[in-house]
């Protein structure tokens, strides 16, 4: 018997599934460990040895693959725990490279406080005199106007090695049309700073706009150090325990590539976390008719929407951590501040407010019992009656309600005048109230209505919130996957190996140059397949897609048309701008066919498709007296407080179905079936919730 493993260390915990050849799955989570997260996976992939009744060693000689994701980068910038970084910029650049990060702020999407003059700007992730520049120039046209000075270069290396640093990123000015200058300077470094990693921005990103490429290649520079060596111990940990199959690293495109394509440009890593999810929102809304599907995961720190249309999962070209934006093409997932342990309060006029700030894992909400004593959504769900005290993740933690009581009658009933359940039940709605909120903001944005989608609700907690968000909402289908627990992790088991190129082609589209777009296609082709053939592909399992950046004569912000396949030409260029209008018109309600665009990126994905894990059937049978277990007192809008059945969420049986009001445990969550819903199990143990008409 051979095994795949997949493991998501996420912000509170770190999420483990097993598969074996016969598609039969076991899951397993354990705390995170911020300060060594190699720690959290080994003890993750531990639980899931125990779970299949083998040693560690044992289980890891019979695995073939295990793909990983981790919160690692995105933490480092959002923590500012990176490396001591210098950098080297083209002379009488330096001033402008100290502040890249807030100009780099959409301020649109800005902080709440943006209008506050008091505020500070965000900090650069490096300080002002590890900055170095050099005395060199390439211009608009990728001509030398000036030469490298070897011994400025020299200096500034010797100078920030002095200093202690762990990387340097480089930008010059137009180096992705001519490289020469930061290929030698990537050199002297290696002479001059052996060990001190190095990032070249023609290398992180080969595009017009200094601002972009030199705050993308900096966050490439910051976590690169740490991730090298995270990557490193967990390759000798596994080593060590007989593992000897192939490590995949997730990344936030979607896609999943090996240590050594991540480690040469590690920023593909930030907020990877949260994006094997829609992955698997794809699968299980086709299997029941769906090409668009609302993917939200709520874990312990945040509630992630992500977005699948039309069967393919939206992605968007730039990101922003700690209000620094990073231009790499990620999974279009917009994280909001509600998770299990949101932090409930109640602010100087007399409102409650749940989020977004988490109690983490530690000390985490008040019923864990490690010394938070600040309400959260999960005390509130464990005094609602939702979460059962003692079979909290399978029974392996006890909770306390008492705490939970405690924390949320001393810091919200008291100041609101209104007992703990009655507080309690506010945090429950508000939270609902903030994610459904969320989600239509993040809808909006996208021109798509949400009564259009099935919504898959995943995560350790969304299936406590799921048939409330759906209310919210208006969607007529709910999906809680059967592995909703360890949903990311299992869908990383549904991702691709792929990559991402893109070149700068700027020109009006009615005087595009065909013969130059099609060079530089071909150009970002064969770097895919240069990157895939590493990764041990064959040419005749690729898959090459194309896209272009347009937009309107004047306008401000882009738009991403699909390219045909095939070479340019006139026929593929008219039917890419039939594209771009109508992704305009879907976008911000209006396109205009007769007013001029422009072409200003272009871009190009190579994939790999593996092969997925089958989904194993389960054996059917509507009587569910074998999943009953003893009811409990829980709290619903307008009953209050009623005795509610409870199942056993392992052993429904496909075709089962439940009533509300119920509660459905699985070892890992819980889903609540308010009084005005009902659910089915389906074939493959996922529960499927219809709204009622009317």
């Amino acid at each position: 018997m051979s095994y795949r493993i997949s493991v998501d260390s996420g912000g509170t915990f770190t999420d483990g599934v097993l598969i074996d050849e016969k598609g039969s799955a076991r899951m397993s989570k354990a705390h995170t460990t911020p300060a060594d997260p190699t720690i959290g996976v080994v003890d993750c992939i531990t639980k899931l040895a125990q779970e299949s009744k083998q040693t560690l060693a044992g289980l890891l000689g019979r695995t073939r693959s295990i793909v990983l994701g981790t919160t690692l980068a995105t933490n480092l910038v959002a923590t500012k725990s990176g490396a001591r970084m210098g950098a080297i910029a083209t002379r009488g650049y330096r001033l402008r490279m100290a502040f890249p990060q807030a100009a780099k702020i959409e301020w649109r999407e800005g902080p709440p406080d943006m209008y506050d003059f008091r505020t500070d700007p965000p900090a650069p992730l490096t300080p002002f005199h590890l900055m170095e520049e050099v005395e060199e120039r390439v211009d608009c046209r990728g001509e030398v106007v000036a030469p490298l000075n070897e011994e400025d270069v020299r200096r500034a290396v010797r100078r920030l090695n002095e200093e202690g640093v762990e990387a340097i990123a480089v930008t010059l000015l137009f180096s992705h049309l001519n490289p020469a200058h930061e290929q030698r300077i990537g050199q002297i470094i290696g002479e001059e700073a052996p060990g001190v990693h190095v990032a070249l921005s023609h290398v992180v990103l080969p595009v017009t706009g200094e601002v972009d490429r030199w705050g993308t290649t900096m966050f490439s520079a910051y976590v690169a150090p740490a991730v090298t060596r995270f990557v490193s111990k967990m390759r000798g940990l596994l080593a060590d325990e007989g593992f000897g199959g192939e490590l995949l690293l997730m990344q936030s495109n979607g896609g999943i590539a090996t240590p050594e394509i991540v480690i040469e440009n590690p920023a593909a890593l930030l907020l990877s976390g949260p994006a094997a999810g829609p992955s698997l929102g794809r699968s299980l809304g086709r299997a029941h008719g769906f090409d668009n599907v609302l993917s939200v995961d709520m874990g312990g720190t945040s509630f992630d929407v992500g977005v699948v249309h039309d069967g393919v999962v939206e992605t968007i070209k730039q990101q922003v951590i700690d209000w620094k934006k990073f231009s790499l093409p990620c999974v279009d997932v917009d994280a909001v501040g509600a998770g299990g342990g949101s932090i409930a309060g109640v602010d100087a006029a007399g409102r409650l407010r749940v989020g977004p700030k988490s109690a983490g894992a530690f000390p985490g909400p008040a019923c864990y019992g490690q010394g938070g004593d600040q309400p959260t959504v999960t005390d509130a769900n464990v005094v609602l009656g939702y979460i059962d005290p003692e079979w909290f993740l399978g029974g392996e933690t006890r909770l306390r309600k008492d705490l939970a009581e405690q924390a949320i009658g001393e810091k919200i009933a008291a100041p609101l005048n209104l007992t703990v359940e009655q507080a309690a039940a506010a945090i429950y709605e508000v939270i609902n109230s903030n994610m459904a909120s969320g989600t239509h903001v993040s809808f909006a944005k996208r021109g798509f209505d949400p009564r259009d989608f099935a919504l898959c609700a995943a995560g350790g907690a969304a299936p406590v919130h799921a048939v409330k968000i759906m209310q919210e909402l208006g969607i007529r289908k709910l999906i809680v996957p059967r592995v909703a627990p360890i949903y990311c992790a299992y869908g990383m088991m549904f991702s691709d190996l792929k990559h991402d190129y893109q070149r700068t082609y700027v020109s009006e589209t009615a005087r595009a140059d065909l013969e130059r777009i099609d060079a530089l296609f071909a150009e970002m082709e064969e770097s895919a397949r240069v990157t895939l053939r590493r990764e041990g592909v064959a040419d005749h399992d690729m898959a090459i897609t194309r896209s272009m950046e347009m937009r309107y004569y004047g306008q401000f912000r882009e738009r991403i048309a699909a390219v045909p396949p095939g070479p340019v030409s006139v026929a593929t260029l008219a039917q890419t701008l039939e594209a771009f209008h109508a992704v305009h018109r879907q976008t911000v309600g209006y396109a205009d066919a007769k007013y001029p665009t422009e072409i200003v990126r272009l871009h190009l994905s190579g994939t790999a498709t593996l092969a997925k894990p089958a989904l194993r059937e389960l054996e059917k049978g509507k009587d569910t007296s074998a999943a009953r277990k003893p009811s409990r007192r829980a709290w619903f809008a307008g009953p209050g407080f009623i005795d509610t059945p409870v199942f056993d969420g392992d052993r429904l049986l496909g075709g089962a179905v439940i009533e509300g009001p119920a509660i459905v445990e699985s070892r890992f969550t819980t889903f609540v079936l308010p009084p005005d819903a009902r659910t089915e199990v389906d074939a493959w143990g996922n529960f499927v919730t219809t709204a009622k008409e009317g």
